[in-house]
C-alpha cells in the first residue's frame, strides 16, 4: 500500500513543468488530487485573475481537502520567486482571509490560506458543538493539510516543488505556527509567529474569564469605571515612562515599572481622583492574573503596567454595559459554551468556572489545541527558523505568555545561546493585540525571515513602524515593504530578548530586561 501511495505522488509531483498560461491554469481544476497522502483534496475551481496596480496576474485555486477544510493558493502566472508562504488566520476562523497574504503576494510568493475546516464568523465558535472532527482541524489538521495540497498543487504548476517554504500567523495563526513548529518539523523552513494563543484552554478561561471577573463585585456589578481607568493609566505612564529615556507615552519594559495603585489611595474623605481599597484590589486583579484563593498563580498572565489604555471597555464595563469579555453571545461566551463545553445549557449564563476546583480539568482539552510543548529539536535539526513575536499591550494574550514558553524553550534547548541559533522573541512596546496601540506596530516580516533562512543573517533586532493608518483588526491592509516615508510615523528598534531598547544621548540602545 505504501508503495502504491509514493508511485502516486512520485507521478503527481514528476509531471513535466507546464508553461504558465491561463489554459494550464484552468486546467488545474482537473487534476484529481483524491489519493494525495495525508490530504485527500478536491479542487472546486481554478481560474485567472488579471494583474491590478497592486498584484500581479495569478491563478486562483479553490478547493476542499476532505471532509470540510477549505483552502485558496494563489500563483503568480510570471516571475514566481520559487517561495511559498502559508497564512495563518484569527479567532475563530471560518473565512479565507486572502487580503492578509496580499503583501507577499506582491513579490511573486505562492501564497495560500484555509478557512480551518468550518464556516463562519471568527467571532462565533458555534461549529464547535457536537463536532470533534471540526475541533480536530481547527486545533492542528488543517494547517498542516493545506500546506500539503497547497504544495502538491504549486508542484505541479510550476513543474517544480518550492525551494523554500514559509509560514506567517498572528493568535490563532500564531498558535498555527507554533503547532507546525512543534508537531510538523519538517513542513516549513520559516516560521513567524505573533501573538500566539499557546493555550487556548488558559487564554479564554485563566485570562479572559478571570480579567472579566476581576472587576465584578459580589453582585456582579463593575469596580472600576472607564475614568478609574484613565487616572490609573496616566498615573502608572507619568511614574514610569522617562525611565527608558523617551517620554512618549510606551513602556519600553513594562517589567521594570515599580508604580502600584495604592499611590492613588483615597486619604479621609477623600473623593473624585483617587482609589478605594475595592478599587485597588480590582486593579491588582487585573495585575495579577488568575490566580486561587491561596494566591497561587495559574497562568502566565496578567496585564503589564502601561496597558492600562487597552482596559475599557474589555474588561472594565460601566453600569449600563458590561465588559467586552462578558458579553452574552460574544466570541469568549461562544467559545466557552461551545469550544470548551464549560457549559450545561447553551441558553444558560456565563460559565461558573472555579479558579479553585476547575482548573485541572482543563486537561481534556489542553492536548487538543494547546501549542506549548518547549521541545522544538526536530524543527532545528532540520535547519528551521523561528521568529517569536508579542506586543506588550495585548489585552487578549497576555505577552508573559509567550516571555513564559520562549524561557521553557531556552531551559529545553540547551540554553539562551543555543536557542537563538534557531530561535528569537521580539517584544514590541505599546503593541496591542497583533497590531495597533500606541506603538510601533509594523515590521518587516518577510524579509527577517527570509534573510535568516536563506542567508543565515539572524535577526538582532525589529525596525518596527508606526502606521499613519492603523491596519483594521483583520490586519488590512497589509503593509508593503520597504514603506514609503508618508506611510508612517516614526519607527523603533525592538532587540531581541532577553534585551530592551532604551534611549541616551539621542540614540537608541540595547541593555538586559528588568529580570533577566
Amino acid at each position: 500500500m505504501i508503495w502504491r501511495l509514493l508511485a502516486i505522488l512520485f507521478a503527481f509531483v514528476a509531471t513535466p513543468a507546464w508553461a504558465q498560461t491561463a489554459a494550464d491554469c484552468t486546467a488545474l481544476a482537473r487534476v484529481d488530487l483524491s489519493a494525495l497522502p495525508d490530504a485527500p483534496t478536491t479542487i472546486t475551481a481554478a481560474t485567472i485573475v488579471p494583474a491590478t496596480p497592486d498584484l500581479p496576474a495569478h491563478c486562483r485555486v479553490e478547493g476542499t481537502v476532505a471532509p470540510q477544510v477549505g483552502f485558496e493558493v494563489r500563483l503568480p502566472m510570471s516571475g514566481w520567486n520559487g517561495r511559498y508562504l502559508q497564512q495563518g488566520c484569527g479567532g475563530m476562523c471560518g473565512l479565507i482571509n486572502m487580503g492578509a497574504c496580499e503583501d507577499a503576494q506582491a513579490r511573486n510568493y505562492a501564497v495560500a490560506n484555509t478557512d480551518m475546516g468550518h464556516k463562519g464568523s471568527p467571532a462565533n465558535a458555534l461549529w464547535a458543538l457536537d463536532n470533534r472532527a471540526a475541533e480536530l482541524d481547527f486545533a492542528y489538521r488543517a494547517t498542516y493539510v493545506t500546506s500539503v495540497a497547497a504544495k502538491a498543487i504549486v508542484a505541479r504548476f510550476y513543474g517544480r516543488p518550492q525551494a523554500k517554504s514559509y509560514f506567517r500567523g498572528c493568535s490563532t495563526g500564531g498558535r498555527q505556527a507554533l503547532i507546525l513548529a512543534q508537531r510538523f518539523p519538517h513542513a516549513f523552513d520559516g516560521i513567524v509567529a505573533g501573538a500566539p494563543v499557546l493555550s487556548q484552554t488558559g487564554v479564554s478561561l485563566l485570562h479572559l474569564l478571570w480579567s472579566g471577573r476581576a472587576n465584578l463585585d459580589a453582585d456582579g456589578r463593575p469596580i472600576l469605571s472607564p475614568e478609574h481607568v484613565k487616572l490609573i493609566g496616566k498615573s502608572a505612564i507619568m511614574y514610569c515612562d522617562a525611565a527608558d529615556g523617551s517620554v512618549d507615552g510606551i513602556l519600553q519594559d513594562p517589567g521594570a515599572c515599580r508604580w502600584s495603585p495604592q499611590s492613588l489611595a483615597c486619604v479621609g474623605d477623600q473623593t473624585g481622583a483617587c482609589l478605594t481599597a475595592t478599587h485597588i484590589a480590582a486593579a491588582n486583579r487585573l495585575y495579577d492574573g488568575a490566580r486561587d484563593s491561596r494566591g497561587n498563580a495559574l497562568f502566565a498572565g496578567g496585564m503589564p503596567r502601561g496597558s492600562e489604555h487597552q482596559w475599557a471597555p474589555a474588561f472594565v464595563g460601566s453600569n449600563d454595559q458590561p465588559a467586552l469579555v462578558m458579553m452574552p453571545g460574544g466570541l469568549i461566551d461562544s467559545v466557552q459554551r461551545y469550544q470548551l463545553y464549560w457549559n450545561d445549557t447553551p441558553s444558560g449564563p456565563l460559565p461558573n468556572f472555579d479558579f479553585d476546583r476547575d482548573v485541572g480539568r482543563l486537561a481534556l482539552i489542553e492536548p487538543l489545541y494547546n501549542a506549548q510543548n518547549p521541545d522544538l529539536t526536530a524543527f532545528r535539526a532540520r535547519g528551521g527558523k523561528l521568529i517569536l513575536w508579542h506586543g506588550w499591550d495585548d489585552l487578549e494574550i497576555p505577552a508573559r505568555l509567550s516571555i513564559d514558553y520562549f524561557r521553557k524553550v531556552e531551559a529545553t534547548m540547551g540554553g539562551r545561546t543555543k536557542t537563538r541559533d534557531f530561535a528569537r522573541l521580539f517584544l514590541l512596546p505599546g503593541v496591542a493585540h497583533c497590531r495597533r496601540g500606541p506603538g510601533a506596530d509594523a515590521f518587516d516580516e518577510l524579509s527577517a525571515i527570509e534573510a535568516w533562512v536563506e542567508r543565515g543573517a539572524a535577526p538582532d533586532s525589529l525596525a518596527t513602524h508606526k502606521l499613519v493608518t492603523d491596519q483594521t483588526y483583520l490586519g488590512l491592509p497589509r503593509p508593503r515593504f520597504p514603506l514609503p516615508a508618508e506611510a508612517y510615523r516614526y519607527t523603533r528598534p525592538v532587540p531581541a530578548f532577553p534585551l530592551v531598547a532604551v534611549r541616551k544621548g539621542g540614540e537608541w540602545r540595547f541593555t538586559r530586561m528588568a529580570g533577566e
